[in-house]
């Protein structure tokens, strides 16, 4: 879904911007253990091989080997569950447990990420894709409710169209363009996004100066 990219684009790009201090900090408690030319030299290491370990997760997903995918999240957070690639073994795992039809997984994995993620933007990453499969189930009250959670503002275009589509579903086209109008006057909507939001405000119906300039 469009939506989904945008989030795993905003993600990407802070991975980017911070996948090697993340990664080196993953190990930096063994300090104390390790005199400081073995620990620089394991910390180094660790953080090369868990690399490798997540990144053959992600060619495997890339495959649509999704089960398989899915499994190595599991063993990721289950020997690394207080890193940060647990946490984007988690959300990468859910996506493809619910391609590979294991919804039950999926929402495990997504819980898992809430729940132990220890960097908001991930958390809120998982609460995002959980409240779209809410959605998608017809669980309006509990998709707004776990919305509401979400604090990264990077995200907030994403959670206003969110909730504007769940609020269309609860037969509240009101809140719903209010939610729409949120969205196109947020800073962090891009040009496709604008687009879709744009159609689905206009889609209600609704002049009521509730639009947002464009």
């Amino acid at each position: 879904m469009d939506t989904e990219q945008e989030e795993l684009e905003a993600l990407h790009k802070w991975w980017k911007e911070n996948g090697r201090q993340v990664a080196v900090g993953l190990v930096l408690g063994l300090g104390g253990v390790f005199g400081w030319t073995t620990w620089q030299s394991h910390v180094e290491t660790s953080a090369e091989e868990l690399s490798v370990v997540y990144q053959n997760m992600v060619d495997t997903a890339a495959r649509d080997k999704h089960g398989e995918a899915a499994e190595q999240a599991d063993r990721i957070i289950a020997e690394h569950p207080d890193s940060d690639y647990a946490a984007l073994a988690g959300l990468l795992g859910a996506k493809s447990a619910l391609a590979a039809g294991r919804a039950d997984d999926t929402i495990r994995l997504l819980d898992w990420v809430i729940e132990n993620a220890a960097r908001v933007e991930f958390r809120d990453v998982a609460r995002i894709r959980k409240a779209q499969l809410l959605l998608d189930e017809g669980e309006q009250a509990a998709g707004l409710e776990i919305l509401a959670k979400v604090g990264t503002t990077a995200f907030a275009a994403t959670v206003d169209e969110l909730r504007g589509d769940i609020l269309v579903e609860d037969r509240n086209p009101q809140g719903a363009a209010k939610a729409y109008a949120a969205a196109l006057a947020s800073d962090t909507i891009n040009s496709s996004m604008r687009a879709r939001v744009q159609m689905k405000l206009d889609d209600l119906g609704h002049d009521d100066g509730l639009g947002a300039s464009q």
